[in-house]
């Protein structure tokens, strides 16, 4: 049997080393060439991993050794901790760097088994460091003006390994290399008996790190701590000596602040620039120390002029180049224009001047600054006095901070804001105030609902009183009216009786409608009527003397309306006469004496109305006296 090479499987026509393709990723197989065998036909991604690096300034392979590929954690032995203890122990390269991996799981090997009685010193001081500041002193050649310069630098030393580290702090522009002076490992000394330590530094002494005399002058407050829980000398701290060349920039800085006419000014810069120097700058440094730093104060100014009211606003003072800005602040509906800007940003001067003709001489300017601007001063803007009141958080701390001031704030009393409530149009006259409020709430007034079981209960009743008039006028004091109440809608009506000769004319004096208590503003209402009350209607006060045996017997009838026509209501309001003697031992009373005996007895008043309801129930029919005995049963 013949058998083709295209009736072959696909299998057949493969090498044993080249895998067919992988259907979950779709890559073809790998060329069969040395180094390319793989174990994993699926994985696409072969990267070689780094395992050379740098650790203390020196070269390591952090490749993991077979001892430490195991699943089992690296034990700790005694010849371990005693090795790590050493100072020199990260600096020995006799064998392989141990790795960040490698001493978390010694560490956690040590905290599992058992901790050493005495820690190894990586363990005890781990990320502590001394800090000392130092000086050097270093010459200066070919220059007539200094002999020498002090270069101030800063020394730590690491107390995990006994290695320490000189670094320079940088200064703009110095044209020194600066930074790092020395780099960190351990010093030794210069007389060769070994390496620095805690007890070789202290403020005061001089070491010598090769060849160069460094001298220490102070420590941090760590460093000083450690010192004295330590039981070392820290030695006494002193002051870094000075050299010429900084005190030749002091005194410059010195001289060009100094008040100078501007006269002087001008020369020596323009003798500067003949002699092939710049054009200097001197706001640049302003600028670029205090940009977007702006000093806010609030403030007002009292226009006493006509119509002229209290006007508010917002002072912006900007530290980046002395300017200021003013803006208003309007209140809501104030009426004016949208121009909240009162000053353009600019710097405001003290001696503003308009000159007359271009070219003239002016006098010097002179601006407002910050020492100007406190609270409670007054500045002036074109004749306007404006007082400044407050400012915000960041204005006083600048204050405090450059003036050593404090800016305190003043109350201002802010007129209090009263809410106007909308009302309705007010009752004019025509029909009852009811339809005016309907035309007010719809487009179309429906009619008030009225109480239909109270209208057709009370159709017909009516409450009269007898009053007179109450302003103690001679020509006022005779005339009589009669007051209707009628109780179908609460509506009152007042009529003047008819008297021979009196000079007026009887009938209606005040048409029937609804009227309004002026004393409660409120409708008046029947229970606002009774004998020895007052009432005023229509701007006229009347004094009510009597009523109708109808009315009295209504009003007693229904005691729980009107509380001064029940005989139980009153009552209840003089039942203290009962422990009263001369109530008790007297057989009848007359009410004027009653009124007097309760009134100085039990301090309160009886109305006429009152009296009136004791009389009816407690008097005999036709006589003026009341029975104590009837009473007596009441109280």
């Amino acid at each position: 049997m013949n058998i083709t090479q295209a009736s072959l499987p696909h299998t057949a026509l493969r090498t044993p080393r080249a895998p067919l393709v992988t259907p979950r990723t779709g890559t073809g197989p790998i060329p069969f060439l040395p180094g390319n065998t793989t174990k994993d036909v699926t994985k696409t991604h072969h990267p070689l991993s780094q395992t050379l690096i740098y650790s203390l300034d020196s070269s390591a392979d952090k490749l993991k050794p077979e001892s430490f590929r195991g699943p089992q954690p690296f034990d700790i032995t005694a010849e371990h901790l005693k090795a790590m203890s050493h100072p020199a122990y990260r600096l020995d390269m006799s064998g392989p760097v141990v790795t960040h991996e490698e001493r978390a799981q010694a560490k956690e090997s040590a905290r599992n088994t058992s901790t050493p009685r005495a820690p190894p010193a990586w363990l005890k001081h781990d990320r502590q460091v001394l800090r000392f500041n130092a000086f050097f002193q270093e010459p200066v050649h070919e220059n007539p003006n200094e002999n020498y310069r002090i270069r101030h630098c800063t020394i730590y030393f690491y107390l995990e390994d006994g290695t320490m580290q000189i670094i320079e702090p940088k200064s703009e522009n110095s044209g020194i290399p600066q930074g790092s002076l020395v780099k960190r490992h351990r010093f030794p000394k210069a007389d060769g008996t070994g390496f620095y330590s805690p007890a070789d530094i202290k403020c005061g002494s001089e070491i010598t790190v090769y060849a160069k005399t460094f001298r220490v002058t102070n420590g941090d407050s760590f460093t000083k701590w450690f010192y004295e829980n330590s039981f070392i000398d820290f030695g006494q701290p002193e002051e870094a000596p000075s050299d010429a060349f900084s005190d030749g920039i002091a005194m410059k800085k010195m001289i060009d602040t100094r008040g100078v006419t501007k006269d002087v000014v001008e020369g020596r810069e323009y003798t500067e620039l003949m002699l092939g120097g710049n054009r200097k700058n001197a706001k640049l440094q302003q600028y670029l120390a205090n940009d977007r730093k702006v000093l806010r104060f609030q403030c007002f100014w009292d226009d006493h002029t006509r119509y002229g009211t209290r006007q508010y606003f917002v002072l912006h003072f900007f530290l980046a180049d002395d300017t200021i800005e003013i803006l208003e602040c309007y209140a809501r509906n104030a009426g004016r224009d949208p121009y909240p800007v009162f000053y353009k940003r600019s710097p405001l001067k003290k001696n503003p001047l308009i000159s007359p003709t271009p070219g003239t001489l002016e006098p010097e300017p002179v601006t407002y600054k910050p020492n100007d601007l406190l609270v409670g001063n007054s500045i002036n803007i074109y004749g306007r006095s404006i007082m400044i009141y407050d400012c915000d958080e960041f204005t006083r701390s600048f204050y405090k901070d450059y003036l050593k001031t404090e800016q305190p704030s003043i109350p201002i009393e802010q007129p209090e804001q009263v809410h106007i409530q909308l009302s309705h149009a007010p009752h004019i006259g025509f029909g009852s105030e009811e339809d005016s409020l309907a035309s007010c709430m719809a487009l179309r007034p429906k009619p008030p609902r009225k109480d239909l079981l109270k209208l057709m209960t009370n159709s017909d009743r009516i409450l009269r009183f007898e009053a007179k008039m109450g302003n103690n006028l001679p020509e006022d004091k005779t005339r009589i009216f009669v007051i209707g109440v009628y109780l179908a809608d609460d509506t009152v009506a007042v009529w003047e009786t008819r008297k021979r000769n009196s000079g007026h004319t009887e009938g209606k004096w005040a048409e029937r409608s609804k009227k309004r208590n002026p004393a409660t503003g409120n409708w008046f209402t029947p229970a606002d009527f009774y004998v020895g009350g007052a009432v005023e209607i229509n701007g006229c006060r009347f004094l009510i003397g009597k009523a109708d045996e109808y009315t009295l017997k209504f009003m007693e009838d229904n005691a729980h309306v009107f509380g001064k026509a029940g005989i139980v209501e009153v009552a209840a309001k003089i039942t203290g006469l009962k422990a009263v003697p001369e109530f008790t031992s007297a057989a009848k009373i007359n009410p004027d004496d009653l009124r007097a005996l309760v009134q100085a007895k039990l301090g309160c008043t009886l109305e006429d109305q009152e009296l009136i309801a004791i009389l009816r129930s407690c008097a005999e029919p036709g006589t003026s006296s009341i029975d104590t005995a009837t009473l007596a049963k009441y109280l």
